[in-house]
């Protein structure tokens, strides 16, 4: 059976499960609260104010690209890695738990491409949640302002505003999506790793989400200042380079091949853990 094949059937396994619509229905839950939040009369005025003060001309710069990129600026950090941990972190502990693994490896398949192709089946997912996550936030924000427009884009991790037409923005704005995947590359991994061990699913997405967390929090703390270097949250903020005026391919090359090499190290190890399980038992 070829591998393409063998991946279509995970995937289709995958998506037949109800929890893996969770993250997908969430989002739009939260979409429609960003919408109302955003169109109340004091939410309304403090964006106009803001985008009069960076840009001026707030009929061109309060667009619908403008309103989908706070949409997902708010939310994709705190929601995205829950609903990715859940999926990564199940993906193989919840053969274990429902009695499958056995009947799996009794077909002529190697463990490694088993975890491959599971592997390749999470990212997969990353990719449909993001382009989902950005097209509704998209449709959202051109429902309530309309297409066309300018395109302002902030964040207290930019070193400044950046400002683009219509066109460019909508080009950068779904270029972008693709960096999600990589961006938490890291979180899909180690989800995926602790996954592979004798490990119950619940127990592996909380496991991811408390090391993100705690990242979190302890890179915020001034004290550690100087191994910023060495946390892992700051170079997932690093999807907006993307919204640079002027894209810095260098620093985006390098943030690629770390997050690439630390997500390839967690199925690594995940694998070499996976390799020494006696599934009999």
């Amino acid at each position: 059976m070829s591998f393409l094949r063998q991946l279509g059937w995970e995937l289709f396994r995958m998506f037949a499960r109800r929890r893996t619509y969770i993250g997908f229905g969430v989002f739009v839950l939260v979409e429609m609260l960003m919408l109302f939040l955003f169109t109340r009369t004091g939410v309304r005025q403090g964006i106009s104010r803001w985008i009069e003060e960076v840009a001026g001309g707030l009929d061109t710069y309060f667009s619908g690209l403008t309103l989908a990129f706070l949409i997902i600026a708010f939310t994709i950090f705190l929601l995205a890695a829950p609903f990715l941990s859940l999926v990564a972190g199940d993906i193989v502990a919840k053969e274990t738990e429902d009695g499958n693994l056995r009947l799996l490896l009794s077909r002529p398949v190697s463990r490694f491409r088993l975890l491959a192709i599971k592997y390749v089946a999470c990212q997969i997912y990353a990719l449909a949640l993001f382009a989902f996550v950005g097209i509704t936030a998209l449709l959202v924000g051109i429902y309530e302002r309309g297409a066309g427009g300018g395109f302002v884009v902030w964040s207290p991790e930019m070193p400044r505003v950046t400002i683009f037409d219509w066109n460019e923005g909508l080009a950068r704005y779904f270029g972008s999506l693709p960096g999600f995947v990589l961006a938490f590359l890291p979180v899909t991994s180690f989800a995926f790793a602790l996954s592979c061990l004798r490990i119950k699913p619940a127990a592996a997405t909380i496991v991811t989400l408390a090391w993100l967390l705690a990242d979190f929090i302890l890179e915020k703390i001034p004290f550690f200042e100087d191994y910023r270097h060495w946390f892992m949250t700051p170079r997932m903020n690093n999807w907006l380079y993307l919204y640079y005026q002027e894209i810095p391919w260098p620093a985006v090359t390098e943030t690629a091949a770390q997050l690439v090499g630390i997500g390839l190290t967690a199925f690594v190890i995940g694998w070499v853990a996976f390799e020494q399980r006696d599934i009999k038992t």
